[in-house]
């Protein structure tokens, strides 16, 4: 699957998350450096995972390399 159409596509969904994350920093009195630090270290832990649903005779893989 090609990466660049999907940025593209999630590009707006995600600058307005940070957005969103930003002032719910602000609100909650977080530090807002702190918090996209911690953001980062928990995308950076993600490749290897792998997380397997089943349910009935639905099943789902989800593999982040």
């Amino acid at each position: 699957m090609p990466v660049l159409p999907v940025v593209l596509v999630l590009s707006p969904v995600m600058v307005l998350a940070v957005l969103g994350a930003a002032v719910a920093c602000l609100v909650f009195g977080i530090s807002l450096v702190h918090a996209l630090g911690t953001g980062w270290r928990i995308v950076s832990a993600l490749p290897g995972t792998r997380v397997d649903v089943e349910y009935s005779r639905t099943a789902v893989l989800v593999s982040i390399q």
